[in-house]
């Protein structure tokens, strides 16, 4: 089962940490890295939903 869904786990695994990279630079560039993250994940999550 896990199978499934183990590169969505990867990619969300993946923004979460490049989030947190960003915040170590400075705050400003992880706020604008959790804009980034959210719109690249409406964006496949749309994509998704077209699919079936």
């Amino acid at each position: 089962m896990v199978w499934k869904f183990f590169d969505v786990i990867c990619f969300l695994a993946a923004i979460g940490f490049a989030i947190w990279g960003f915040f170590l630079l400075s705050f400003t560039a992880g706020i604008f890295s959790i804009a980034v993250g959210l719109v690249l994940l409406g964006y496949l999550a749309e994509r998704i939903a077209n699919l079936q």
